[in-house]
């Protein structure tokens, strides 16, 4: 399974070819320097900050749904299995 990359500046999703490296921008020069930035101002190795966009963006890491399946507050059940509609 590949991973996917998400920009620093930009945000985007990409799936950069097969063999490259860690990837922290979407290729345009634009986000390329501002990338490029912050990772030399904050210190911290490329893969990390892949890591932690990821994870940011929910890729990675603990799901955001609770795990008992429960709904929201306030919200309406779903149709019961096998029920029309007023429209079907």
């Amino acid at each position: 399974m590949r991973t996917w990359y998400v920009c620093l500046a930009c945000g985007t999703l990409r799936l950069p070819p097969e063999g490259d490296g860690v990837v922290v921008d979407c290729g345009r020069p634009e986000c390329a320097a501002v990338a490029g930035a912050m990772v030399r101002a904050l210190g911290l190795p490329p893969e990390r900050l892949a890591d932690m966009a990821r994870r940011a963006a929910g890729l990675e890491g603990e799901p955001r749904v609770p795990r008992d399946g429960r709904r929201a507050r306030g919200r309406r059940a779903g149709a019961a299995p096998g029920t029309r509609s007023r429209l079907g």
